[in-house]
């Protein structure tokens, strides 16, 4: 037995005066003789007898009395265990991922938990939590049971190991005897692995909440798979985790408008289905099945913009046919101009530059496709004999070389050739240069035969050539590289728009302006509008978006309350493999069945019986007796 004041039980020590009192009493009797009464000595010796008993009696019951409510007031109790009397701190993290939906209409594991920790709530604040999108902790009864009715659930998630650190730093913010961290998830193996949670800093408790198996079928991705000016093909990725047999359909909208309807029969747990739809703009595209396992996956939003023309512009003094055959309609525009003759409109417009061996090229001309290359568009030198244009579009050149050399060797890995060539065959016809400069072979993708480079990427949009490209010069215009590569030029000088973006990530999104201005651009899909983080970047503006800003849908993107395009945003996948880790794994962990079994565990073993009222109790019976002592005993 344990006090909560030990310092009062110091008066136990007053006891002693009463019985120093019975024992010592200052009154004394003196013997008086009196004639004729030996007949009284017998009833006068039973008398004082009873007496005595009776002042022994009353003396035991008032100390009993006062020693009763000075333990009262000492407040007694009994430790239900050796750490009941530790102070606790205790952090959860409840795990309202999409994963823990559930059939529609059917309270769930997840809420179950949620549910019991609302209870708890309410009888104390005791306890913080954080779940995959906020934290919430130090909070009273009042603001933990509100907190936990807004819980929602969200396509962020976190891993094990990021689960472990955030614990590590509540707990070392929130000191005390015993931390408990207490884990309620599902343990979907995308997690990680489950040693990346073993910690001694502080307890682990894991509460698995047994849903009922999920027959779950998503819509996994969706892609252009060709595409030609009047029609483009929508290919659809969609997974299953159990064998259906019955066929599933798939329907793509735009809109409330029906574009196409197909069926499909998993012969494993992927499928796809294709949909021929019109290369024409379709701003709120989704695809949709119907399914009665995870909700969150049986759409995928995506919009479609027919791709734009490419704009090609070279300026030099060679000869331009084999570019004009290259950069025809309707994929390109291609104008061509001599170096003292530039439309500064055309140049600014666009994507693709090529300097076709201009012998001269002025600094504020420079000056201007420097610009032009930060802002997006991609510049291709091609050099002429000239030392002038080589000075000034790279530092890399050095001397040239008077000597006939083969172009021997292609970098089939370089991303300029992505998706060009089904094999890798190396016994072609070499094409050669009479005469070249010297530049590294940092990057390259063509290189000759002494493993210099004729042809790299120098910056993220410049491509250097090392030798003239003319007929004198070089048999490269006849060699069967030269579609491919300036094809692939002008291909990547303009990056086809995405179909939709991930919410699980970071993005960052350029969309083209046709003016520049300083106001802030919107995104808008009718019941949400926000300002994302921009930066304006001469002929785009850069959006910088995070996986907490959005929810799945389709989006209008507005400027000065005019729409300049449109955006499409899905939710991460990961949740749809409903692939579990095994608790087997787990090791330093306790494991509970739920919050419920976790929290009668946990306060037992800190139960504390308190007695002061028993005492009380007590003292009243003694008081009672006492008074009876006095009234009845004779």
């Amino acid at each position: 037995m344990k006090f909560e004041h030990p310092e009062l039980l110091y008066a136990l020590i007053l006891l002693a005066i009463p019985l120093i009192v019975h024992l010592f009493r200052l009154r004394r009797f003196q013997k008086q003789e009196f004639t004729n009464v030996k007949f009284l000595k017998k009833v006068i010796q039973e008398t004082r007898k009873s007496s005595r008993l009776k002042k022994i009696l009353i003396l035991i019951t008032r100390i009993l009395l006062f020693a009763c409510l000075i333990l009262a007031f000492a407040k007694p109790y009994l430790p239900a265990s050796e750490t009941a009397e530790e102070t606790v701190s205790a952090l959860f993290y409840l795990d309202n991922s999409f994963s823990n939906q559930n059939i529609p209409g059917k309270n769930n594991a997840f809420q179950q938990a949620v549910n019991q920790l609302y209870k708890r709530a309410g009888n104390s604040a005791d306890f913080s939590f954080f779940t995959n999108q906020d934290d919430y902790y130090d909070l009273g009864s009042a603001e933990l049971q509100e907190a936990l009715q807004d819980v929602s659930l969200t396509s962020r998630t976190y891993n094990l190991k990021d689960l472990q650190l955030k614990a590590s730093e509540f707990f070392q913010s929130h000191p005390a005897d015993q931390q408990h961290f207490v884990l309620i998830s599902d343990l979907q193996q995308n997690m990680g692995d489950p040693e990346e949670l073993e910690t001694t800093a502080f307890k682990t408790n894991l509460i698995k909440p047994e849903n009922k198996v999920i027959q779950n079928i998503a819509i996994d991705s969706a892609f252009i798979e060709n595409t030609n000016p009047q029609q483009v093909n929508l290919k659809v990725l969609l997974h299953s985790n159990f064998m259906t047999q019955e066929p599933v359909s798939v329907a793509v909208f735009d809109g409330e408008q029906l574009l196409g309807r197909n069926a499909i029969i998993f012969k494993d747990s992927l499928a796809e289905v294709s949909f021929r739809l019109t290369n024409e703009l379709l701003e709120h595209g989704f695809v949709s099945i119907e399914d009665d396992g995870l909700t969150y996956d049986n759409q995928l939003f995506f919009d479609l913009k027919p791709n734009r023309q490419i704009q090609v512009v070279a300026f030099g003094n060679a000869e331009d046919t084999f570019l004009r055959k290259i950069y025809t309609e309707p994929e390109f525009s291609f104008q061509s101009f001599q170096p003292d003759q530039i439309d500064f409109n055309a140049l600014t417009s666009a994507n693709l530059v090529i300097l076709n061996e201009a012998d001269l090229i002025s600094q504020s001309l420079w000056a201007n496709l420097r610009k032009l290359s930060e802002e997006g568009a991609s510049l291709v030198f091609i050099p002429s004999e000239g030392t002038n244009s080589v000075s000034l579009f790279s530092g890399n050149y050095s001397e040239e070389e008077n000597a006939e050399k083969l172009i021997s060797k292609i970098n089939f890995d370089h991303p300029l050739f992505e998706g060009v060539f089904e094999n890798r065959t190396q016994n072609f016809e070499y094409p050669k240069t009479l005469k070249n400069f010297k530049i590294p072979g940092n990057n390259a993708i063509l290189e000759y035969e002494n493993g210099n480079s004729f042809l790299r990427q120098s910056a993220n949009h410049m491509y250097e050539f090392a030798a003239p490209l003319n007929l004198k010069n070089s048999n490269f215009q006849n060699s069967p590289l030269i579609v491919p590569i300036f094809y692939q030029f002008g291909l990547q000088s303009l990056k086809p728009a995405e179909l939709y973006y991930n919410l699980n990530q970071k993005n960052n999104i350029s969309i083209p302006l046709q003016n520049q201005t300083d106001a802030a651009a919107h995104l808008d899909n009718g019941d949400f509008n926000m300002i994302p983080l921009q930066q304006n970047v001469g002929k785009r503006i850069d959006l910088q978006l995070t996986q907490n800003d959005l929810q799945a849908g389709n989006y209008s993107v507005t400027l000065q309350d005019q729409k300049i395009s449109t955006l499409s945003f899905n939710y991460s996948r990961k949740e749809s493999d409903l692939q579990y880790l095994d608790i087997a794994q787990f090791e330093n962990v306790t494991l509970f069945d739920s919050v419920q079994t976790y929290l009668e565990t946990t306060n037992d073993a800190r139960e504390i019986t308190s007695l002061w009222k028993w005492f009380v109790i007590f003292a009243l019976i003694f008081l009672a007796l006492e008074m009876l002592l006095i009234k009845f005993f004779k």
